[in-house]
């Protein structure tokens, strides 16, 4: 009996020990994601407040340049006209005597003529003239005759919100421009920003928080500091990370999430590791009864209850493990492809049909398993915040055209009508990242086009719906088919990462399932929206909604990636133009080098920066027409040899076209590439129609 008792006590301090260190690590975890939670917070303010740092500065720079060009005029009156057209939003005030300004800003011309600043930033106000929200930067300076004058810049609230206003954690979070006071100068159109507190510290209720934390967090800002405080607002738990903006004001950039928002993370993982904590101490208290209260029959249940526990913990796992079955399936498909043709392809070398055909599958295979991995890419740095859109001039008309043309092919494949229907647009000409727009037509295209059977429709269509006075407008695109549809629940998770209908393997449906997530985070970094309609065997109407800024003139884009004109013919009488193939991995450099042969060009080699930088300068200028630099080789990178290029004293340093050849093809490595001097970026695996369009646009 004290035997029992024993072992008893022994399984249940057992048990507690287990608990207590399955609390602990849990402790720990919720820690770590914590702060992790609130560096990605921080950091985002920072890049916020960063962006907007810059343009400032850039404006208070163009506002010396235009002071320097106008402070010698002898007619104040004809000042307006000489930067009207570089500077629409500029102003010249005059102090001293009735200003010359035309419908200039009261409450700007008493604020300058009382305080007589150097320069700076004038807090948000209502314009007197045109009744907006506005703040404004201005220099001081004095005019020929004597007259003490300012340059005013002015910038609409809304317009610096649309830009800088952040948006965290699913659109829960939001951020506010607010001066050392605490007094809201931009405030964002975000659904949970307070419309009536004109104060941000209105907002932290005495009754709900501790006094002297607010005191700190209110010194803090007015001590223009960088950090984080966690208050409670209206019952809810709220983090507020705040960064100066500097730039010669005393504002903030101030972002504000909930706290619920940021612990549910880890409250899910604290769940699952209680439920398995239970799971373990009941399997190890029944494990320890059976096994003391009987003999060989209790060890054949014992042996059950083991079983049994690990099925449990099995379907546990099953969301995880759904994902990484799904991913093992749909890459190991297309390697076996191109390791089964490849092996064909070489036991067949003459019969040129078959070979034919194999080359065929393997480049499909390839292509296919290529885009897996660029999702799953892009997907990862979209969820570590590390995406960046740029502007460029954008044709949408053009672009959708375009899009269409390259998903015309899929869809005869697959014996599926594409219909794209007339596009009239007002204003074509648009501001936004090309590259990614393309990807959100063409994920959605794709999506329709692989889930629509033979002899079905896709239906696409581009309309401008309407236009705002301050230069912005809502363009609509809208994709039907007649596919599988899906169901309502199905519905629910349609934008969440990894999740797709579990009948589409079987149904030889492949994919990452991160397409429609990817679309879901871009569109929301560009303020734009995604709906979808759909029924089971119906089909289903994805409809999105981009906001885009006009664009009067069109600018220099990206190099685009849209299929080469098939009329022209591969060799384009290249045979007097040498290029510097610069590539450590001899695989790498074979394949390039072939394919620089079958356009005619002559080619020299460096296996690594070093190298590459001597021949340049030890041949005469002109020597080589274009570079193609890998990044990452020993003895000296590709950035490194680049800027050594760029510094020669020679007449070509700095007209030499070099474009980059590199398996690191994130946004900050194609960035890097930028500022290191080059003039493109090509990614790995490399693309021939892409070498030959840099051919043509190099050689032209």
């Amino acid at each position: 009996m004290n035997k029992k008792r024993i072992l008893f006590a022994i399984a249940l301090l057992t048990i507690l020990i287990f608990i207590a260190g399955a609390w602990h690590f849990v402790s720990e975890v919720n820690h770590k994601l914590w702060m992790n939670s609130i560096r990605t917070i921080t950091e985002s303010t920072h890049q916020g407040a960063n962006a907007l740092r810059i343009q400032l500065e850039t404006d208070f720079k163009s506002l010396d340049s235009v002071w320097k060009n106008v402070s010698n005029s002898k007619s104040p009156e004809s000042i307006p006209d000489l930067y009207k057209e570089v500077l629409p939003d500029v102003t010249l005030y005059l102090c001293g005597r009735k200003n010359c300004a035309k419908n200039a800003d009261q409450a700007v011309f008493s604020y300058l003529k009382e305080h007589s600043p150097h320069k700076g930033i004038l807090d948000s106000h209502i314009n007197s003239v045109t009744g907006e929200n506005v703040f404004n930067i201005f220099i001081r300076g004095i005019l020929l005759d004597g007259t003490p004058a300012y340059l005013v810049k002015e910038y609409r609230t809304k317009t610096i919100a649309d830009q800088f206003t952040l948006s965290f954690y699913d659109n829960t979070g939001f951020s506010y421009l607010v001066n050392r006071n605490g007094d809201i100068m931009v405030r964002p159109l975000h659904k949970n920003s307070n419309k009536t507190v004109s104060n941000m510290f209105d907002m932290i209720s005495e009754t709900e928080n501790d006094g002297q934390m607010k005191a700190l967090f209110q010194d803090s800002l007015f001590r223009h500091k960088t950090g984080w405080a966690k208050f409670t607002y209206d019952n809810t738990g709220m983090v507020f990370c705040y960064e100066p903006l500097q730039a010669g004001s005393n504002w903030l950039l101030v972002s504000i999430v909930p706290e619920g928002i940021i612990m549910e993370q880890a409250v899910s993982i604290v769940r699952k590791t209680l439920f398995f904590s239970g799971i373990a101490a009941a399997t190890i208290l029944v494990v320890v009864l059976v096994f003391y209260g009987m003999k060989m029959h209790e060890n054949k249940l014992h042996t059950n209850a083991l079983a049994a526990a690990l099925n449990a913990a099995d379907q546990a796992n099953q969301a995880k493990s759904n994902f990484l079955m799904d991913m093992s399936h749909d890459i190991r498909t297309p390697l076996n492809a191109i390791m089964g043709m490849t092996k064909l392809a070489r036991e067949n070398l003459l019969d040129q049909k078959q070979l034919t055909n194999c080359l065929s599958k393997i480049h499909a295979a390839s292509a296919y398993l290529f885009s897996l991995i660029s999702d799953l890419l892009d997907m990862s740095q979209i969820e570590h915040g590390k995406v960046i859109l740029k502007e460029d001039a954008v044709r949408l008309e053009s672009l959708f055209q375009e899009t269409a043309d390259i998903m015309k092919d899929n869809a005869k494949e697959g014996d599926v009508t594409l219909t794209v229907l007339p596009v009239r647009l007002k204003n074509e000409v648009v501001t936004g990242d090309l590259l990614r727009i393309r990807q959100i037509l063409l994920n959605i295209i794709k999506n329709a086009v692989k889930y629509t059977p033979p002899g079905g429709t896709v239906s696409l269509e581009l309309t401008q719906e309407s236009d705002t006075p301050d230069g912005y407008g809502t363009y609509r695109f809208r994709c039907a088919d007649t596919g599988i549809g899906m169901d309502e629940e199905f519905l629910q998770r349609l934008f969440l990462p990894f999740e797709r209908a579990r009948n589409t393997t079987a149904s030889k449906i492949f994919g990452t399932g991160v397409g429609l997530a990817i679309t879901k985070s871009l569109l929301d970094m560009m303020n734009g929206k995604i709906s979808v309609e759909s029924e089971p065997g119906k089909g289903s109407v994805f409809t999105v909604e981009f906001y885009f800024r006009y664009q009067e003139h069109d600018g220099l884009t990206a190099l685009e990636l849209s299929e080469p004109d098939k009329e022209q013919t591969k060799d384009e009488g290249y045979a007097d133009k040498r290029i510097l193939l610069v590539e450590d991995n001899e695989i790498n450099m074979e394949i390039l080098e072939a394919m620089l042969e079958m356009t005619g060009v002559q080619t020299e080699k460096a296996t690594d920066g070093q190298e590459a930088v001597k021949m340049v300068h030890d041949h005469p200028d002109g020597y080589y027409d274009l570079i193609f630099m890998d990044i990452q080789m020993p003895v000296m990178d590709g950035y490194e040899a680049t800027r050594q290029i760029r510094r020669m004293d020679k007449s070509c340093a700095s007209s030499l076209p070099i474009f980059a050849v590199s398996a690191n093809a994130l946004a900050s490595d194609i960035q890097n590439s930028m500022e290191a001097g080059m003039n493109g970026h090509i990614a790995k695996p490399v693309d021939f129609d892409l070498i030959e369009k840099v051919l043509k646009q190099c050689f032209a």
